[in-house]
C-alpha cells in the first residue's frame, strides 16, 4: 500500500501536537510570569537591574575594543541615555519572545488561517502589555506608559515576523523529509 504525504502527516501529527501544545502553553505561561515579576519590581529594583545590564554591556565593549575610555565616557556623559535605551530594548525583547512563543503555539492549529494567527498573537501581546503596564502602576516608583505598550507591541510584531520565518524553514524541511521518506518507502514496495 503506497503512502501519500497527507496520510503520513495525519497518522503521526495528533500525538506530537498534543505534547507540543502542552509544552508551549507551559513556556508561554512561564514567560508571562517572568514579565509579571519584572513589572512587580519597584523603581529602585528596576533601576538597579538596568544599571547591572549597562555595566556588563560597557565592560564587554571595553574588553572588545581594548579601550577603557569608552566605559569612562559612558559613565560620565551618556549613562542615563544608554540606560533608557537598554530599558526600551528590554521591553521589546521580552515581548519579542512572548510573540514567538504565542505564534509557535498557534502554528499547531492547522485549520486557523495564518493571518488570524498573526492577529491573535499581536493582539494578545498588546493586551498583555496593557495589563502589564497597569500592574506596573502598583509598583512603588513606577507608572504606566502608553509608549511602553507601543514598544512592547512593536517587539511582538518583530517576534511574529521571526516566528513566520522559522515556521517556513521548519515546514519546508519537515515536508521535504517526509516526502523523501515516502518516496523511498513507495520505491521499496514497488521493487518487492
Amino acid at each position: 500500500m503506497a503512502y501519500t504525504l497527507n496520510k503520513v502527516l495525519a497518522d503521526h501529527s495528533h500525538k506530537w501536537l498534543i505534547a507540543l501544545r502542552i509544552v508551549l502553553i507551559i513556556v508561554l505561561v512561564w514567560w508571562m510570569s517572568v514579565i509579571f515579576r519584572f513589572s512587580a519590581q519597584n523603581g529602585t529594583q528596576s533601576t538597579q537591574a538596568s544599571d547591572q545590564v549597562v555595566e556588563v554591556f560597557s565592560d564587554v565593549i571595553a574588553k572588545v575594543t581594548g579601550n577603557d575610555h569608552i566605559k569612562i565616557k559612558l559613565t560620565v556623559t551618556y549613562r542615563s541615555q544608554f540606560e533608557y535605551g537598554i530599558r526600551k530594548l528590554a521591553h521589546m525583547f521580552i515581548y519579542f519572545i512572548l510573540a514567538i512563543t504565542a505564534m509557535l503555539l498557534l502554528f499547531t492549529f492547522e485549520r486557523v488561517p495564518m493571518l488570524v494567527r498573526m492577529l491573535l498573537s499581536v493582539f494578545g501581546c498588546f493586551l498583555y502589555a496593557c495589563t502589564d503596564e497597569f500592574h506596573q502602576s502598583f509598583s512603588y516608583g513606577r507608572g504606566p506608559s502608553l509608549r511602553d505598550v507601543f514598544i512592547d507591541t512593536f517587539g511582538a510584531s518583530m517576534g511574529i515576523i521571526v516566528a513566520l520565518i522559522l515556521f517556513c524553514i521548519i515546514y519546508t524541511i519537515y515536508h521535504s523529509y517526509q516526502a523523501y521518506k515516502i518516496k523511498r518507502y513507495n520505491a521499496s514496495i514497488s521493487e518487492a
